[in-house]
């Protein structure tokens, strides 16, 4: 065990107060059961902090994105509960909006993957940069919010997303803010014994991040996911990292799902609370795309005819019957199973990515047209943009538009390509192109919201 940061300050930065009244409304209440409390915020987020009462003392999952945003979770929870001591808190990933919260709980023991430490040192360097981000997002928000009738529903919409921004701007700027790290790790198993509650906690593996885990709660039949799930108008997603650990996924959905007692009710880490028999769902579904895929692989087939192939139960029930579009479906399905092919390809971001740092800028861009036709490597436009980014957040200006536009000779009908691209030529200065690629991104997409902020900073007239 180690603290990366001294009780004390912990414990001065606890002690600030939110704004009176601030946490009135931001969070909706659920009582799963006497001893399990998920506090939703009420944001477009719509994270679930879920509180465990034990004889122990109370245990948190999740604090939120920032310490003001802990405190507020402190605040409702002791209106709910009576009681607002903690200790322990749960990471159940190490992504910045669900653990910066943590320095608003000195009391606590801190507990996540051993993986989640590098991650949030790594988060907690972009503080700044990502301070200015979520600004430039509320000037945007509240701009788009004077446009709109308050009491329409978009008005209602735009109320609380500049107000969700607002509030994690805040957090973030608070003097002293810091991040505080789990102080507890475990690399593929361990258990909490609580007294009268049990916390399991299994590593999942690489997926939603490289740190996450499932909790089973044995005495209460619930299990904790985290945001390794996210289910928003009706299709979850998974495979956001470029490397995934989909035969451990497996092997540890099954252990949730088939121990004793058994599973009955699964938390996400946001919006929802499942039944068992989605969860299960989202496995057999999840084993039947895999095995797809690799016997697809092992064809040497193509990827659009692996998609093809793939049998109906790749895709589960309650996704088809959610009442989405065929389109939604079929993109749900695509991203999943491209996820899933990823693994099995050498990545083309990476080389470039390689042959770039070694070699330059011309070395990286003869490389990409010969990975590009090689099967063995997979071109993926997310993958490629965030490697873009990557030399952006670092100042390599000129390294991430050559990225960039590598991404959008392959991609070139990508509005999201064009938007990248822009913003990388208006870091260099180069009006004239980023007002280039902010149109053709219009163009590709009208509801860019961004492109447009974009192109009115830039003080270019939007295509009509």
């Amino acid at each position: 065990m180690q603290r990366f940061i001294s009780v004390l300050t912990l414990a001065a930065l606890a002690t600030v107060p939110a704004a009176a009244g601030e946490g009135d409304g931001l969070f909706r209440v659920t009582r799963v059961s006497d001893r399990i409390v998920v506090f939703t915020d009420v944001t477009p987020w719509e994270s679930n902090h879920v509180v465990i009462v034990t004889e122990r003392g109370l245990v948190l999952f999740d604090p939120g994105h920032s310490p003001l945003m802990g405190r507020l979770i402190r605040e409702a929870v002791a209106r709910e509960l009576g009681r607002d001591r903690f200790a322990y808190v749960v990471d159940t990933h190490e992504h910045w909006g669900h653990t910066w919260g943590g320095a608003a709980f000195p009391e606590a023991i801190v507990i996540g993957h051993e993986l989640a430490v590098p991650g949030m040192k790594a988060e907690a360097a972009t503080r700044a940069a990502r301070e200015q981000r979520i600004r430039e997002l509320t000037e945007n928000a509240r701009t788009r919010l004077a446009s709109l009738d308050p009491a329409s529903e978009g008005g209602r919409a735009a109320k609380l997303q500049a107000e969700h921004l607002e509030r994690i701007a805040r957090g973030l700027a608070e003097p002293g803010m810091v991040v505080r790290l789990p102080d507890l790790t475990f690399s593929e198993r361990m258990d909490l014994d609580l007294g009268d509650v049990t916390l399991r906690m299994h590593y999942l593996g690489r997926g939603h991040s490289p740190s996450d885990i499932a909790v089973v709660v044995p005495e209460e039949r619930a299990a904790l996911m985290g945001c390794f799930f996210f289910e928003q108008d009706g299709l979850p997603t998974f495979g956001a990292m470029p490397k995934l650990d989909p035969d451990r996924w497996l092997a540890v959905l099954s252990a949730v799902l088939d121990g004793e007692p058994p599973v009955e009710r699964v938390i996400l880490g946001q919006h929802s609370i499942w039944p068992r028999a989605r969860l299960a769902a989202m496995r057999d579904a999840i084993a039947a795309m895999w095995t797809s895929v690799k016997a697809s692989d092992a064809a040497g087939v193509s990827l659009a005819t692996a998609i093809e192939r793939l049998p109906a139960g790749a895709t589960p029930a309650f996704v088809r019957e959610s009442g989405a579009s065929g389109e939604r479906i079929a993109t749900y399905t695509r991203t999943a199973a491209t996820a899933l092919w990823r693994q099995l390809k050498r990545s083309a971001a990476d080389e470039i990515g390689r042959t770039l740092d070694a070699s330059g800028i011309a070395a990286a861009t003869a490389r990409f047209k010969e990975v590009r036709a090689d099967n063995a490597y997979l071109v993926d436009e997310a993958e490629v943009n965030l490697l873009g980014y990557r030399y952006l957040q670092a100042g390599a200006t000129d390294a991430a538009i050559a990225v960039f536009e590598m991404n959008a000779a392959y991609f070139p009908g990508s509005w999201n390509v064009h938007d990248s691209l822009g913003e990388a030529c208006a870091a260099k200065g180069d009006r004239a192109r980023a007002v280039e690629h902010y149109r053709r991104s219009l163009e590709l997409n009208p509801a860019n919201t961004n492109a447009t902020a974009a192109l009115e900073r830039l003080a270019a007239p939007t295509p009509k």
